[in-house]
């Protein structure tokens, strides 16, 4: 799934800015909480401050704006609000810049309330970079829907004819292929994870495999093996596709607690703040 290029555009303006703010004000930041009162910094960077407490808020309005993405990929309504992979990616940009800014808002000092908020973000960022990697497994058409298995195998069938036009189909690789493939395994519960390290393995004894009946070299070579690992890796994801999507469910399990302990342990803490009169320059 390929990111948008206006996303890619606000990570590097993001990372560039945090850098910046990080490297201006890292004698604050690192400084002992004794010392933190008496720099100059204080009255900027804290998190009452000016800096601090706009940083807070873009970050929470950050976390908040996440729920977009809930709204579009569950109700009716919203499903004409663009495509669905672009809200994913943004979800995520929004994902791990809010809790950043959160970071530097909290001048990395965590203790009572913000202690539970800010682990709880973290849990939902690591947890949600989790799930993105499960999301990407399974096999997608560029509408963003799952592709169905007769759209699999008519890839895969388009990949060996292909295949076919490098290598005869009298050529004993095809039997030894053949084999190899009769031997690889029912999929594990947990192999879903694992499934970017086959790529590797599989390029490694297919090349044994052409080693031994020779008869291929070149360009022709490394364009055959391409082909192989491309087909084998639909083959697998087809096989995958049931344990990933149980993943999934349980993900979501394990995702949304976090979720919602966050956003709890967000609104009491903007409450408290407010009530304490910290409502920045309003």
């Amino acid at each position: 799934m390929k990111r948008p290029l206006f996303l890619n555009l606000l990570y590097v303006l993001f990372f560039l800015f945090y850098a910046g703010l990080l490297f201006y004000g890292k004698a604050y930041y690192l400084a002992p909480i004794a010392q933190k009162v008496r720099h100059p910094l204080h009255p900027l960077l804290r998190q009452s401050g000016y800096w601090g407490h706009l940083l807070g808020i873009v970050g929470a309005l950050f976390m908040l704006l996440l729920l977009l993405y809930s709204i579009r990929k569950r109700f009716r309504f919203a499903r004409n609000w663009g495509n669905l992979n672009t809200w994913l990616e943004t979800h995520i940009f929004l994902g791990i810049t809010g809790p950043l800014l959160v970071l530097l808002h909290t001048v990395f000092e965590f203790s009572g309330v913000v202690s539970i908020a800010f682990w709880s973000m973290v849990l939902v960022v690591a947890s949600g970079l989790v799930g993105k990697y499960i999301y990407e497994l399974i096999p997608h058409s560029l509408s963003g829907m799952e592709l169905n298995r007769i759209e699999l195998e008519a890839e895969e069938i388009g990949l060996t004819f292909e295949m076919r036009k490098l290598i005869p189909a009298q050529h004993l690789f095809w039997k030894r292929l053949l084999d190899f493939e009769n031997k690889t395994h029912n999929p594990t519960a947990l192999e879903p994870l694992l499934l970017f390290l086959e790529p590797l393995k599989l390029r490694r004894r297919l090349t044994l495999i052409l080693n031994d009946v020779g008869g291929m070299h070149g360009k022709n070579r490394k364009k055959l093996l391409s082909l192989l690992v491309k087909r084998h890796m639909i083959h697998r994801k087809t096989a995958l596709l049931r344990q990933t999507l149980k993943i999934i469910h349980y993900w979501h399990l394990l995702h949304q607690p976090f979720v919602i302990i966050m956003f709890l342990v967000l609104l009491i803490h903007v409450y408290i703040a407010a009530r304490m009169g910290y409502l920045w320059i309003f």
